[in-house]
């Protein structure tokens, strides 16, 4: 199926987009290269637009404020008004933020460009009224910022590697050093590293996957881990075990969809340096559901019910788990249809047994 005719909304940034963030209640958030942040409404309506210092690398919500990275700054948005409610500034880049219950914690690097390495970077914590109530500088770079139950986890490069734990209040309570590789990505649920040495780890350092190269992308749910290599292999494992392989050109996004015809989806959002490409596979076979050719993807962001991208030409597409099964069952051939009803009605009536 051609993916480009399934979108339930595409919508226009007018500049390059770098993130996405779809809310549990479908309404959709976008941020740009050059910092701009839209706002539409689960129907797809403009709620808000609003311009920020410099580009938007990552973008959170908590209650009805939204929090967002925008070049050096940190900021507070209402959610309903699209106000900034505050900014701040941070040393080097804002790379990522995350909110607990009683603060936001943020992580920020200093890039050099001669050395062309990252020479400090540290990890923020901010009051809900802009106070900056404790800075955590270091070394290494967190490569990654995570929520935890309570706690925050920041995935650590070299020298260091490892990971720091972080309390509610951004006290760092626990750091786990000495990893022979950095930590380059993570994922949420559970919480699992993936690392410079192609190993996929969790917190204790057990290794739950390898591969032949760097771990570029993970995205885990429940029982089931997609991760990506620097080569462009794409790996599926469930309770563990390997279920599927491909290959192909380098990820840039990987995330577990909607359901599709009783399966979850994988969305695979690959580059070529010249040509972005999605593919939605079965998560328990790999065969390929729809796919398209297109821009660059620069985020993927999921709920429960849609999928959305954020491209290099701005443009916002969004999947929604009914019209995506209706366009996929209209094209497919009437025999194809009756086979897959045919297998529902046996599984029915076993379950009447």
């Amino acid at each position: 199926m051609d993916l480009t005719q399934s979108t339930w909304m595409v919508r226009d940034l007018e500049q390059a987009a770098s993130d996405v963030l779809l809310l549990e209640d479908d309404s959709v958030i976008a941020g740009g290269w050059d910092g701009a942040i839209k706002y539409w409404s689960a129907e797809g309506d403009t709620i808000w637009g609003i311009e920020t210092p410099n580009r938007i690398s990552c973008l959170t919500i908590e209650a009805d404020k939204l929090y967002a990275t925008s070049g050096l700054h940190l900021l507070k948005i209402d959610l309903t008004t699209g106000n900034i409610d505050w900014q701040i500034q941070l040393e080097g880049s804002a790379d990522a933020v995350v909110v607990t219950k009683k603060c936001v914690i943020a992580s920020s690097s200093v890039y050099d460009i001669e050395h062309n390495d990252f020479l400090e970077s540290a990890i923020w914590s901010v009051s809900f009224e802009g106070e900056v109530l404790e800075t955590h500088r270091m070394d290494e770079r967190p490569w990654t910022l995570q929520l935890s139950e309570l706690n925050v986890i920041a995935g650590l490069g070299r020298p260091k590697s490892g990971w720091i734990k972080l309390d509610g209040k951004g006290d760092v309570i626990e750091q786990k050093e000495g990893w022979n590789t950095p930590t380059i990505c993570s994922s949420k649920k559970p919480l699992l590293f993936g690392r410079a040495d192609g190993s996929v780890v969790n917190m204790d350092e057990n290794v739950l996957h390898e591969m032949k190269e760097s771990i570029a992308v993970l995205s885990s749910r429940g029982k089931s881990l997609l991760a990506a290599d620097d080569s462009g292999r794409v790996d599926l494992l469930s309770s563990d075990e390997l279920v599927w392989s491909k290959t192909g050109d380098a990820v840039v996004g990987l995330e577990h969809g909607f359901n599709h015809d009783g399966d979850a989806t994988a969305w695979i959002a690959r580059w070529n340096g010249a040509v972005g490409s999605v593919c939605v596979r079965n998560s328990s076979t790999g065969d390929e559901i729809a796919s398209m050719d297109g821009e660059r993807v620069h985020a993927i962001s999921v709920n429960e019910r849609r999928v959305g991208i954020a491209t290099e030409g701005g443009q916002i597409m969004v999947w929604e788990q009914t019209l995506f099964d209706r366009r996929s069952n209209q094209e497919k051939p009437a025999e194809e249809v009756d086979e897959h009803r045919n297998s529902m009605l046996a599984k029915l009536r076993a379950l009447r047994k």
